[in-house]
């Protein structure tokens, strides 16, 4: 019995024994499949992972990039027909104008020490602005054209053509010549191009320009630039002027050429450089809004009278004259001119013309419009601190004529 009992017990203990087993190798499959389940996934996620990584270098390697070059090469084509356009629009332009810009030589004579006449030549620019049946009118620098016997203008690099003075405005530095037409037509010259001239008050610093001349006397060349100021003041031999300022190279034989806009019309008349072997970059011109009304006039007005004296502003920085108010001080005479022969000499400064106040340079020019070459006119005049009256007989010097 007892025997039963113990073998009672101990199936019993045997039955506990092995539920207890089984849990534990339930509990130990369950964690080999977690395990086994989350290397899986890894393995599945790393696997995941590398063909994204891969697709993503192949589509970056093989598509991506060689876009984005195609891209930057295309903007960089855009880039070289935008030049090219450039390019082809300045080439047009220059050959568009340069027909109406001329070569200018001229002859000066002089004498040597012993009294031996000698002749000079020089060289400038022009710029045809008009024409009749007969002739053709020339722009030009009277720095050009100043103290010449004779000048002559070569047009489309044809030989120079005997010129003759209309008139002539030394204190704006311009003058006017007239050929005619018959002498072009024995040159074999027959078709003229007239130059268009355009607003410059339109002009802004960095607007590309051309500058068109007869540089260093060589003949029509072009030198590009850009606008550096539109209103400069400098003071040259024949007066004060108001110009624009460019980079365009402007060398001797220029002064009197065209500087041009890209739409091929003439905003300035060439006219100075900086005289200075440090400084380069720097030309003047005289603007066309200035230049035009004074070419008009001298169009309008062939028989101009004049003082023969060249002029320009009192500058307050000069101690001699710190208690003038204003005047035109006269910086050089013309020999056997109006002024010369009533006695005026330079340093004088003229105050009043005709009992009107002269407060500058500018406003004598002015003044002096009004007045015809046989006129006389009273001037008052500063001579060292004292005043003076003279009277002056105007008359049309002989070198504003129609011939030099």
């Amino acid at each position: 019995m007892d025997d039963d009992n113990n073998l009672i017990e101990l199936n019993s203990s045997s039955s506990s024994s092995s539920k207890f087993y089984k849990e534990e190798i339930k509990k130990k499959n369950n964690k080999f499949f977690t395990k086994l389940f989350s290397t899986l996934l890894l393995v599945f996620s790393t696997f995941i992972l590398g063909i994204v990584v891969s697709f993503s270098y192949i589509f970056l390697k093989y598509k991506m990039i060689p876009n984005y070059a195609n891209k930057s090469i295309t903007s960089t084509s855009v880039g070289d027909n935008n030049i090219e356009s450039t390019n082809d629009l300045i080439k047009s332009v220059i050959e568009a104008v340069r027909p109406s810009v001329v070569s200018i030589t001229t002859l000066t004579e002089n004498k040597n020490f012993f009294n031996i006449p000698i002749q000079y030549e020089g060289s400038g620019s022009g710029i045809i602005f008009h024409k009749t049946t007969t002739d053709i009118y020339v722009a030009t620098n009277y720095h050009v054209i100043q103290n010449a016997s004779k000048v002559g203008i070569g047009i489309r690099d044809n030989p120079p053509v005997p010129a003759k003075l209309v008139s002539k405005d030394p204190n704006s530095d311009l003058a006017v010549i007239s050929v005619n037409y018959d002498d072009l037509i024995k040159e074999g010259i027959y078709d003229i191009s007239v130059a268009k001239f355009a607003d410059s008050s339109n002009v802004n610093v960095g607007d590309y320009v051309i500058a068109i001349g007869n540089a260093l006397g060589e003949g029509i060349t072009s030198t590009f630039g850009i606008i550096s100021s539109t209103s400069t003041d400098i003071t040259t031999k024949t007066g004060d002027l108001n110009v624009l300022q460019t980079t365009a190279a402007i060398n001797p034989g220029n002064s009197g050429g065209a500087l041009i806009n890209l739409n091929g019309e003439v905003i300035g008349i060439n006219t100075a450089k900086i005289d200075n072997t440090l400084i380069e970059g720097i030309g003047y011109a005289i603007s066309s809004n200035i230049a035009i009304p004074i070419i008009e006039q001298m169009m309008n007005n062939t028989n101009p009278a004049t003082l023969g004296v060249y002029v320009s502003d009192i500058h307050q920085d000069n101690s001699n004259y710190d208690e003038i108010a204003g005047g035109a001080l006269i910086v050089d005479i013309i020999k056997n001119g109006p002024a010369h022969k009533a006695g005026l000499i330079p340093n004088d400064i003229i105050t009043s013309l005709n009992n009107t106040p002269i407060l500058s340079s500018k406003q004598l020019v002015e003044e002096m419009k009004k007045y015809s070459s046989s006129d006389t006119v009273k001037l008052k005049i500063l001579r060292n601190g004292k005043v003076k009256i003279i009277k002056v007989k105007l008359y049309q010097n002989p070198n504003s004529s129609t011939s030099f």
